[in-house]
């Protein structure tokens, strides 16, 4: 009795280590230089730790600035000069400050209309500076009007609510962010309208709407569209209408002129982040399944939550970034929209920010050495600078989008070396010796990323090039089996239709005779 409760003891003891042991690989560690876990997700999906690509170098106030506190800010925007404007919705005002982020240029308080009388903004909500104008575009949200001005303060041109049908005219007009493509065309996104963005052309004429979200097709929209084919146009009129979410920011990639859009809210994961062509045409509509932030909405610590993108900035680089308001985080993805680093929280360090009140992501540098976040809570702008890791990912990241999969190769390798969770640089690896024909090696690391479309595409290849170096030798085998076959066959043949002689010759008669 005493040696089965002992073996039971130890039993016991066995599973609370284990236990123990599971819990342990569950807690993720924070950097030691940040007040946040930094973590990415394997190829099995599950939050693992990682290595930094970007810390929290300084956070700037206004007083840092040299002005007032800021108060309410609702938007940064760097132009091309690297010279940020920070929209200060609470004092009314838009500051231009220097490229090191470290002193206020010019601030815009006031402005002068075309007949020379002067005006002032009332709550602006964004800012757009475009590199092709070098106008400045300004969301004046509580005087119910875009401006689009000089970098003098001199006003070129006021646009107000469109008198137009396709305007609905019960509508007011509240600009919350704008931007301008390199057409001249303006878009204007309101905060009343699920249509999709308010468009212009240069002259300030209204064109239409521009981007609209899809209806999420959910089983209560299917059911909502099945009863109104079948109800009468009296119970059609009573009957609930499904509509899109209406998105509430975006940026332009100034380069090829798409556009991306964020929607932080809404009941479904539907268009969160779109990139949006000319045409209007989502071109990433088939991520339907897709998941922008994190992969699941409860974190391991066991606190749930959703997905708020309230802002994304295309870096020049390619780069989406995604602020998400919910956890204070910025997801920063490749052109491509596979995961680079995640970083922030919120909290009262710097690094982390008011949970809820983060609006705007910013970056700079042709490889995204920096990324800015403004958190209208502290009245802050955050500074990340890039880690000699995300240096390395973002040179890799930049030669195989650009094609060059071979000269990617080594990065990717170096990645691994520094963190082997990294799941892109498996998938870059992977296309490294897929274009080098190295397609066993390609399938190796594309098992390791769980990618089977890249496995398969890399077995089709190895598959033809085994048989192509063994075609001979399986010819010669074929041959030689065709050969062998025939010659057995013959062999058999033969002996068949051969008998023993003794079957041929006739019967002898019994030896001795017959007693007389």
């Amino acid at each position: 009795m005493k040696k089965n409760a002992g073996h039971r003891l130890m039993q016991t003891a066995a599973v609370m280590l284990s236990l123990l042991g599971t819990a342990a690989a569950l807690q993720l560690p924070a950097s030691a230089d940040e007040p946040y876990d930094v973590y990415n997700y394997n190829y099995l999906g599950e939050a693992v730790p990682s290595q930094a690509g970007y810390l929290a170098e300084r956070a700037v106030s206004g007083l840092d600035l040299g002005t007032t506190a800021l108060n309410a800010p609702s938007d940064l925007f760097k132009d091309e000069k690297d010279q940020f404007y920070l929209v200060d919705s609470g004092n009314n005002r838009i500051l231009r400050i220097n490229s090191e982020f470290d002193e206020i240029l010019q601030i815009y308080d006031s402005f002068t209309m075309p007949d020379g009388t002067k005006t002032k903004l009332k709550n602006p909500k964004g800012i757009y500076v475009s590199p092709d104008t070098g106008l400045l575009y300004i969301a004046d949200n509580e005087n119910a009007r875009a401006l689009v001005c000089q970098p003098d303060g001199k006003v070129v041109m006021e646009i107000t609510k469109p008198e137009s049908n396709v305007y609905d005219q019960q509508l007011t007009f509240l600009p919350q962010k704008i931007l301008c493509d390199n057409a001249g065309n303006i878009y204007i996104v309101l905060n009343n309208t699920t249509k999709g963005a308010a468009m212009f052309d240069a002259n300030g004429d209204f064109i239409g709407y521009y981007g609209a979200n899809a209806v999420a097709a959910t089983a209560t929209v299917i059911a909502n569209h099945f009863w109104n084919a079948i109800a009468s146009e009296e119970e059609k009129r009573y009957r609930s209408r499904s509509t899109p979410t209406a998105f509430d920011n975006f940026d332009i990639d100034s380069v090829k002129g798409f556009i991306y859009t964020s929607t932080s809210s809404g009941s479904t994961d539907t268009d969160i982040v779109k990139k949006v062509n000319p045409e209007g045409y989502n071109l990433f509509s088939y991520m339907s399944n897709y998941t922008w932030g994190d992969l699941f909405s409860t974190w391991y610590s066991g606190t749930s939550y959703k997905t708020k993108i309230v802002d994304l900035d295309i870096g020049d680089d390619g780069s989406i970034n995604c602020l998400d308001a919910t956890t204070g985080r910025v997801f920063q993805y490749d052109k491509e929209a596979d995961l680079l680093f995640i970083m922030g929280t919120t909290g009262d360090q710097v690094g982390a920010f008011t949970q809820g009140n983060v609006a705007a992501v910013e970056t700079k540098g042709k490889g995204c050495e920096n990324i800015y976040v403004l958190d209208a809570g502290k009245g802050t702008v955050t500074i990340f600078g890039q880690t000699v890791f995300g240096n390395i990912v973002h040179e890799a990241t930049a030669l195989y989008n650009g094609g060059y999969y071979e000269e990617a190769l080594d990065p990717w390798l170096e990645v691994l070396k520094r963190d082997g969770n990294y799941r892109r640089a498996y998938l870059g690896i992977s296309s490294a010796y897929y274009n080098m024909g190295r397609y066993k090696e390609s399938m190796e690391y594309a098992k390791k990323a769980d990618a089977s479309g890249r496995y398969n595409r890399a077995f089709e290849r190895y598959r033809s090039q085994w048989l192509r170096e063994h075609l001979t030798a399986i010819l010669i085998v074929i041959a030689l089996l065709i050969a062998g076959i025939w010659g057995g066959r013959r062999f058999l043949r033969k002996r068949k239709n051969q008998t023993p002689a003794i079957a041929n010759a006739p019967e002898s008669k019994a030896e001795g005779g017959t007693a007389s």
